[in-house]
């Protein structure tokens, strides 16, 4: 009301000097253009920080140029079979590939584990290759999670036995250790000449002899499991693959990412949007990111992008149809930087399969902005396109290679299969998804409630 009144003097000063009426009005519409002009000036608002992700919203992963590889080896007695064959077995060799393929991603360290985990020096690892380094009579996994540097990328070889069936408190482990924290854990299933006792089978603790001999199809599986960030894991399955092409290999990947390429503002292009506007006031530098204008508050807003999904090597596929929206909306608060808006908002979400291109689809959001966004704040809309657990599919081998501690009879019993492999990797899924929240899109939206 200041600037109103101050121009009323103003003109009110030149009628009573008596000048030209043109000059005057003149006068009075280049002062209220300029107000106008200034008032909706590309002026950035106080922002004292670079705006960045709110927490829950996973970091950008950092390109990785050298990693520490710390490989952790179970010298329990059950895994003495893998070395008695000589024919055709791949782990034999594994000492060595597994030390050349550490090397060649940084700086590597070798341990053994049974009841605990003890570091190894120099060249000690290749005694793996030997029945006689197989002592140990308790599996415990778990220490290996307490003792493991979630920095390193973490590299467990095992059948995937825990004594006393214990995979509920190492998936817990797991949980708070490496998915709570946006890291991620792969698995890598191996067949391979087994001749020896394989121990504690099934409710009973049953004890059986087991020998594949050369027959291909009666290999016993052993497992690498891998922990870490992401890209070291990624990373390592790269070196992995092309330096082993192992008949009867499969591959399982937990992480936050399924697709190939990032679905985010990093990637996606705005393909149409209603009563907002792409802008460029606040200077976002995270590319995850989008600013945007507003129009009008009180008008429906929308936007939209597409997606295409395309499946990571070894990640689990996610089924469309079970795929849910998760909707989240911050704003900035001073100091005290990001905090979720509590209020009932109106934002919807809604995606289905593009008409143009397979396996693309086409999301489009809408809301009403004096409805979803805090007023005079800089708001985020954070929107997900999450699978639940059923959208979740593991992939086939597991089931194939699994057997059921119900199903063991010693009639029954085959020793080319992994007891509980499915309860196993069906609690990594389930671990995964109760803090990962893992997605196939994640949308930002930043704008300011004006």
């Amino acid at each position: 009301m200041r600037i109103f009144s101050h121009g009323r003097r103003i003109v009110l000063y030149f009628f009573r000097r008596r000048q030209n009426f043109t000059q005057i009005a003149c006068f009075v519409l280049s002062f209220f253009l300029l107000t106008f002009l200034a008032g909706c000036g590309g002026e950035k608002p106080d922002v004292k920080a670079e705006i960045t992700m709110p927490e829950p919203v996973a970091p950008v992963s950092e390109e990785i140029t050298e990693t520490v590889v710390d490989v952790y080896w179970d010298a329990t007695y059950s895994m003495q079979g893998y070395t008695t064959i000589l024919t055709g077995n791949f782990y034999r060799t594994l000492p060595d590939d597994i030390g050349a393929l550490g090397e060649s991603l940084g700086e590597v360290h070798f341990f053994k584990f049974g009841e605990d985990v003890t570091p190894m020096s120099g060249r000690e690892h290749r005694s793996f290759n030997n029945a006689q380094t197989y002592t140990e009579v308790i599996t415990a996994f778990n220490r290996v999670i307490d003792v493991a540097n979630p920095d390193h990328l973490s590299i467990v070889i095992t059948d995937l036995f825990e004594s006393d069936a214990d995979w509920s408190n190492v998936t817990k482990k797991l949980k708070e250790k490496y998915f709570s924290k946006h890291l991620g854990v792969a698995v890598i299933g191996v067949k391979n000449p087994f001749q020896g006792d394989i121990f504690d089978v099934g409710i009973d603790a049953a004890k059986f002899w087991y020998d594949s001999g050369a027959d291909v199809k009666k290999y016993r599986p052993f497992y690498l499991f891998i922990m870490g960030p992401e890209k070291k894991i990624e990373a390592f399955i790269d070196k992995w693959r092309e330096s082993e092409t192992l008949e009867g290999m499969e591959y399982v990947v937990f992480s936050e990412n399924f697709s190939k390429n990032a679905a985010d503002f990093s990637k996606m292009n705005v393909l149409a949007s209603e009563n907002i506007f792409a802008d460029e006031r606040l200077g976002i530098k995270d590319k995850r990111m989008k600013e945007f204008g507003i129009d009008s508050m009180d008008s429906p807003a929308s936007i939209k992008t597409s997606f295409r999904y395309e499946p990571t090597f070894g990640a689990c596929k996610v089924s469309i149809k079970n795929v849910s929206t998760y909707v989240e909306v911050y704003y900035l608060d001073g100091e005290e930087g990001w905090k979720v808006r509590e209020e009932d908002n109106d934002i919807l979400c809604e995606f289905a399969e593009s008409a143009d291109e397979k396996d693309t689809y086409d999301v489009e959001i809408k809301f009403t902005p004096a409805l979803s966004l805090v007023p005079g704040k800089i708001n985020l809309i954070h929107v997900a396109l999450a699978p639940t657990s059923k959208g979740i599919v593991l992939p086939g081998w597991i089931r194939d290679w699994n057997m059921a501690s119900y199903d063991i009879a010693p009639n029954a019993f085959d020793g080319s299969k992994t007891v509980n492999l499915l309860h196993v990797v069906g609690s990594l899924k389930d671990s995964m998804l109760m803090v990962a929240r893992p997605s196939l899109v994640n949308i930002n939206l930043v704008m300011e409630a004006r």
